[in-house]
């Protein structure tokens, strides 16, 4: 202890001066970090030939990019313990070097396959896809959300993780051959005598994928269930922008089976990514405890609009149809019954409104549901009552029950001060 004290007194304010100069080296080139992955993934879009190009596609990834790398160097700066920024920054760099070699060896394929390092390019392009993905759904779960395991006892899972996704990008990184089956493009890092064990290897990373998931999954719920308030909340930012993914790219693809029209897989898949792209800065929020507890209110609104444009949307066709098999022996018009379908759902939607947010604050925003029905409780109470001691008595109770106060005053003003 003495020779601790003692190096800090021997401490100088230029070693002082030195040290804060190095901190603000640092934080400047994490900073640079997301502005470099965004500047890469702009250029590899760039370098996208016309016929290849997808504007969609484009905004998604560089959005995606931009997420991911911003709100991972925020969190390093912030919180630097917190290994979930790194995650997130790791995985942004990722997606930035993976869109923009895939450019580089596209636009060299249509020239002709002559730039230096197309290669190499492809190689990187085909490798990296997979690894920020497994960073995003697995890794991130695992730690969240203080940066650590549950427990040193799922480390082992961490070893399952690491080796998974090793093994994921094996068949892409050995393969020998044409890359992506472009036969003007072979694998620089092809190993022959390991092309017969490529497609075990690939089936056994598939096979570990799902303990490694079902595992991170597993630590969120232990989290969860054990955690203290401010650690629930934290879970449930990311649980709710998570859901949205998890039901948005299955509904995109069963749509896509289901509906000839492809316009609802298409809005799925969009809102799939638009979930994506949002799930980084839901992390950051939570990590930060940023309006922390309005996640209840969030989910509680989110779910009550859907479920009344649902119900509404069914009272609509339904009357539509309705309507239309009545009239249809006196008019082979359909204007009068949109019109009166039209009126029947805007007569509902308020009461609808407010039943159905009623029921979803029940079960979904219990603190705001609990505290709007205790305040109309006091209301009530007072609407009639003259009697100054039991005002203030019957407020003081209600304070007490409300937000539980360590202590509770009540002043009140004469009528002759200002």
């Amino acid at each position: 202890m003495t020779k601790d004290l003692g190096d800090d007194r021997d401490r100088t304010p230029a070693a002082d001066a030195a040290t804060a100069s190095e901190s603000m080296t640092a934080r400047r080139f994490v900073v640079l970090i997301p502005v470099a992955s965004v500047a890469a993934a702009v250029v590899g879009w760039a370098l996208y030939p016309a016929a290849a190009f997808d504007p969609s596609a484009a905004v998604v990834f560089t959005g995606a990019i931009a997420s991911f790398s911003g709100v991972g160097a925020f969190l390093a700066m912030r919180v630097p313990g917190n290994r979930i920024g790194w995650l997130l920054l790791v995985a942004g760099v990722m997606f930035a070097v993976q869109v923009l070699s895939a450019g580089y060896s596209t636009a060299s394929v249509e020239a002709g396959g002559d730039w230096p390092l197309t290669a190499y390019a492809a190689w990187a392009a085909n490798m990296l896809f997979v690894p920020p993905i497994i960073i995003a759904a697995a890794g991130v779960p695992l730690v969240y959300p203080d940066g650590h395991l549950p427990s040193p006892r799922w480390r082992w899972l961490v070893w399952l993780l690491v080796a998974g996704s090793i093994l994921a990008v094996a068949q892409p990184a050995l393969m020998p051959g044409p890359i992506n089956g472009n036969a003007t493009i072979q694998n620089p890092f092809g190993v022959p005598a390991l092309e017969p064990w490529l497609p075990t290897i690939n089936s056994t990373s598939t096979l570990l994928a799902l303990p490694v998931f079902v595992g991170a999954f597993a630590a969120v719920a232990v989290r969860f269930r054990r955690g203290t308030s401010v650690e629930r909340q934290q879970i449930k930012w990311l649980l709710a922008v998570a859901l949205v993914v998890a039901v948005a790219f299955p509904f995109a693809f069963i749509g896509g089976v289901v509906f000839a029209d492809p316009l609802v897989s298409n809005i799925a898949i969009y809102v799939g990514f638009a979930a994506l792209i949002a799930l980084p800065l839901a992390i950051g929020m939570a990590i930060l405890r940023y309006g922390l507890y309005e996640i209840d209110r969030i989910v509680s609104r989110t779910i009550g609009w859907a479920l009344v444009t649902g119900v509404l949307g069914v009272v609509f066709v339904g009357l539509v149809v309705t309507l239309q098999a009545a009239l249809a022996p006196m008019t082979n018009e359909n204007t009068f019954a949109v019109a009166a379908s039209t009126l029947v759902a805007f007569g509902l939607f308020q009461p609808l409104r407010r039943r159905v947010q009623r029921t979803v604050d029940r079960r979904f925003d219990r603190a705001r549901y609990d505290g709007q029905r205790t305040a109309d409780a006091f209301a009530e109470r007072m609407r009639t009552e003259v009697d100054l001691a039991t005002i203030r008595a019957s407020l003081a109770a209600t304070a007490n029950e409300a937000v539980r106060p360590s202590g509770s005053g009540l002043w009140l003003r004469s009528r002759g001060s200002s």
